[in-house]
Order: C-alpha cells, then sequence, then structure tokens
C-alpha cells in the first residue's frame, strides 16, 4: 500500500518537475533572449512570495495534431491558481508562451474559464497574464478552443470583480478583444502587441503594410486610448499591477483597503494659489494641485497619455481610496474632446461598479469645439457622459478652481450642482458661463441683425457670473460653498466622510442598464 502512494507521489512530483521547465530548456531561453520572464516567474514577482496555490497542473495535451505528430504541452500552456498580493487573494491566469507560444487549446482555454468562474464565485480579482500566439491551429479539437466563453464571463462578471489584464507579449486577432472587456490594460512597452490583424497578417489580406510599432504599448496608449498603464518591461509592468490593486476593492460588494497615513485630514494647502495663476487664460499643470491635495502627494494616473487635457488618477484622502478627475489647462485641447470624453467615461464607469467615491478638480478652457469633433459625434459622446454621471450612485464632490463654462466640460465635470454632485465648492476666483466663445456672432450670421441683438441677448449666453454673484441666490444651485484654496484638502475630506454611507437616491430602472448615447 506504502509502495503504491510512493510511486503516485513520484509521478505528481515528476510532472510538477516537467511543468517548472515549461516547453523546454530552449524556449525558456529563448523566451528571455526577448527580454521577457517565463510564466512562472511572472507569477513569482505579481505575487506575494510562497502565496502562489496552482490549479490544474497535472493537464496535459498530447497527440491531437491533424498530422498526427506527437506534442507535448505541460499544463496545456496556461498556469493558473491563486495566491496574495499584499495579503489579498486574487486568482491569476498566465498563458505560458514557452508552450506552443502560449496559444489556445481547448484545455488552455477551459482552465481559464474554471479559474475565472471560481474568482467570480469567490469574490476575488481576477488578473491574467498574457502572452500568447493565439488561437492553436493545426490540431483536432480547437475550433474556438472555448475563447467565445471568454468573452461571455468576462462580459457577465463585469463590475462584480475587478478584472485586469497585463499584457507582455502578443495578442492577436480574436484574443484581441480579451482585454478591451477588462477593466484594466497595463502593457509592457517591450513587448507587448494588441492586433486585431498584425503587420503580416494585415499585408497578406489587404496589401496594406503598416509599421510594426502599430499596435504596441505607446501606440494603444497615445492614439487608440485601449491601454491604461506602460511599463517598460516585464518587471515595471507587473509591480505597476501590484500598485494598482492598492486602489481596488476585492468585488463590487467591499470597499478597497483603507491605507494608512500620516498626511493630517487637517493638513492646509497653502501654496496653491502660486500654482493656479489669477489670470484666466495662464496655463498650468493640474498634477501640481492634485499632488498636493492627496494623502503624501501618491496617486496612480490611468491613461496619462491619451487626451491629456484631462486627468483621470486614484489616490487617497485620509487613507480611503477615491478617483480624481480633472482637466488639465496645460495641455492643448479641450474637455468636450472626443478622446477626452471616452477616457472620463470609461474611468467614471469602473468607479461607479466598485463604489468608488469621485472627486472632480474644474478649470474648464475656453474653447469651442470645431466641426471635426461633431462629424465624429462629439454630442453622443458628451451625452454618454451626462447619462452616466447623473445615474452613478457613488459619492460626487466637485471644486471649481477658476472657470466653468458648459460648453467646454463644466457640466460634465460636475461644475453646477443639479448634475448630482453631492457637495459642490468653488475657490474665490471662480467663474461661471453658458458657453466661452469669444467670437462676434454678429459676424456667423447670414441674415442682418440689429445691432441691440448682439449685447442684448447673443452675448448674455458667455456672460461670465461671479461665484459671489452665484452664491447669493441659494436657488441658484451652482456651488453648496465658496472657500479659501488652502481648505481644498480638508473640504474634500469631510466632504468624502459626510457622503460615505450615501444612499441611492436615483429611482430603481425596472432593467439592469438603462439607454443612454452610445
Amino acid at each position: 500500500m506504502g509502495e503504491r502512494r510512493d510511486d503516485a507521489i513520484r509521478r505528481l512530483t515528476g510532472i510538477h518537475e516537467k511543468n517548472r521547465s515549461g516547453g523546454g530548456t530552449e524556449h525558456m531561453e529563448r523566451q528571455h533572449e526577448r527580454g521577457k520572464m517565463t510564466a512562472r516567474e511572472r507569477i513569482a514577482s505579481l505575487l506575494d512570495p510562497e502565496t502562489f496555490s496552482e490549479l490544474g497542473s497535472s493537464v496535459n495535451t498530447t497527440g491531437s495534431r491533424i498530422d498526427g505528430r506527437e506534442s507535448d504541452a505541460p499544463c496545456d500552456g496556461a498556469v493558473v491558481g491563486t495566491g496574495r498580493i499584499e495579503g489579498r487573494q486574487v486568482a491569476v491566469y498566465a498563458s505560458d508562451f514557452t508552450v506552443l507560444g502560449g496559444s489556445i487549446g481547448t484545455q488552455h482555454g477551459l482552465k481559464f474559464v474554471k479559474v475565472m468562474e471560481m474568482a467570480a464565485a469567490w469574490g476575488i480579482p481576477m488578473i491574467w497574464l498574457l502572452d500568447s500566439s493565439g488561437g492553436r491551429l493545426g490540431y483536432r479539437d480547437v475550433p474556438m478552443a472555448g475563447i467565445d466563453w471568454w468573452f461571455a464571463l468576462e462580459s457577465r462578471f463585469s463590475g462584480m470583480i475587478p478584472q485586469i489584464n497585463v499584457l507582455l507579449g502578443p495578442c492577436i486577432a480574436g484574443q484581441a478583444y480579451c482585454p478591451t472587456l477588462c477593466d484594466f490594460l497595463l502593457m509592457s512597452r517591450g513587448t507587448a502587441h494588441l492586433w486585431l490583424g498584425g503587420p503580416r497578417m494585415t499585408q497578406a489580406a489587404t496589401s496594406e503594410k503598416i509599421g510594426d510599432d502599430v499596435g504596441g504599448a505607446d501606440y494603444h496608449m497615445i492614439y487608440s486610448g485601449t491601454c491604461d498603464v506602460v511599463g517598460e518591461n516585464d518587471a515595471q509592468t507587473i509591480q505597476k499591477t501590484r500598485d494598482l490593486m492598492r486602489y481596488l476593492p476585492a468585488n463590487w460588494r467591499e470597499r478597497p483597503p483603507i491605507r494608512k497615513t500620516s498626511d493630517s485630514p487637517h493638513r492646509e494647502v497653502d501654496g496653491l494659489s502660486a500654482v493656479v495663476p489669477d489670470a484666466y487664460d495662464q496655463v498650468y499643470d493640474m498634477h501640481r494641485v492634485i499632488q498636493a491635495l492627496v494623502d503624501d502627494g501618491a496617486y496612480y494616473e490611468i491613461k496619462d497619455e491619451y487626451a491629456r487635457q484631462i486627468i483621470t488618477c486614484f489616490c487617497h484622502f485620509n487613507g480611503h481610496v477615491t478617483g480624481v478627475v480633472a482637466c488639465n489647462p496645460e495641455a492643448p485641447g479641450s474637455v468636450v474632446e472626443i478622446n477626452a470624453c471616452d477616457k472620463y467615461y470609461r474611468f467614471l464607469q469602473v468607479l461607479d461598479a466598485y463604489a468608488i467615491p469621485l472627486v472632480t478638480l474644474v478649470d474648464t478652457p475656453a474653447r469651442v469645439p470645431g466641426e471635426s469633433q461633431e462629424a465624429l459625434g462629439l454630442i453622443r459622446h458628451l451625452g454618454k457622459i451626462l447619462d452616466l454621471y447623473a445615474t452613478a450612485t457613488i459619492p460626487k464632490i466637485s471644486v471649481v478652481l477658476r472657470q466653468a463654462h458648459a460648453d467646454a466640460g463644466g457640466i460634465l465635470l460636475g461644475g453646477v450642482k443639479d448634475m448630482g454632485v453631492d457637495l459642490a465648492y468653488a475657490w474665490p476666483l471662480a467663474r461661471f458661463s453658458v458657453e466661452a466663445s469669444t467670437l462676434d456672432y454678429r459676424e456667423a450670421f447670414v441674415c442682418p441683425m440689429d445691432e441691440d441683438a448682439y449685447p442684448g441677448y447673443l452675448d448674455r449666453a458667455r456672460e461670465a457670473v461671479d461665484v459671489f454673484e452665484a452664491a447669493q441666490s441659494w436657488t441658484a444651485q451652482v456651488v453648496d460653498e465658496i472657500i479659501p484654496p488652502k481648505e481644498t484638502r480638508k473640504r474634500i475630506i469631510e466632504a468624502l466622510e459626510l457622503t460615505r454611507n450615501k444612499k441611492d437616491t436615483v429611482p430603481a430602472r425596472a432593467k439592469l442598464r438603462g439607454t443612454g448615447p452610445t
């Protein structure tokens, strides 16, 4: 009886030893030559030491090639299991590029499906370490390999548990949908590529030649906006994943972890007046304002190189995780441009899904959108934010620093009270107007206009209303209080504490989703 047990244990030990070698020494060395870690090295880098608990380690696909040749795929190229990040439980999936190029076979696909279902049932985040050549072609049982199942689960569990995709190699064709369905996509600058059709596939199908940089981390950060965070290599990208986890709850029912800080909630910020110029047409970097306000000056920015006229970031106020959306007057353009709308909308979706409060810092530039933006559906994109902001049930705090022009995004950022802002503050310098244009409207109309029509009516829409004038009438409901700049941090923290147990006042909808603009 003991001998049989010993033989079984030796067999299991042999499987584990073989798994540690992945697709073999040659393939592992090639992986390192490309500047990439192996799947198990990545998992070890992501998780706290000695916390990884593997599932499905004995899975292997052999002899399923259409041409009859033998194949050997330890773990079927998918290493899955659970572990801890800073003591918190997570589920992990890592594709092993040393095993058949990390391609997705049936067992590979099902291993991910099972661990994803477990993560959702247990209420723990799901993290992908993706480095895959896509579907496993030339095998009998791999028509779709269950990847359609992946899409369904990602969508069904969206907003229930955080889903973080860390792309460290190629991701091609149909599999490229997977990162876009996650909450966050982090990419390694050196090795990650995301394509529906890569350079060779595109050229073969259409004869169009596209650059090798298309689909890379910088491309998807700067141009497409698909990427949320870029790291220089595997190690840095994985570390940024660990950092991101500090701002996310385990699931939608829980709150993010509270961070210990020595930064006093009563701290006054005396330097803000020096950062923000008095002159409305002078630019400044809003990052400096955020850094001055948040705990210990630390924040985690999302899509930092995409639509730079608006800033989206996580931070802590008195130890509590908060999302910040802010105009950045230093960057060219306006908050109302389509890319900025998409960036804001996506971030607000995540905040609302995981009950993370929103603080908006408003200082909209005097900018009117042009014909190109109108033709691309700017109004639809603005409408999406209006719909989501009004129906989001999270605490919403706004601070107007200098100016809030309605047509430049002042309403979208909570610059006026009735959009659903819980508490709206404004600095004494603040002013409000319906629109920001300085155009002489008499030149814009074909038909003649009476001279008195221009000052009497048309100019009124853009007349800047001083914050004190707005605050004289409580029924105007523009701001709740005018505050000195140095009290901004203290007031934000007070507001967040007051609204922490906020109850949903939005009437319950008959269905899960409304029909807002798309």
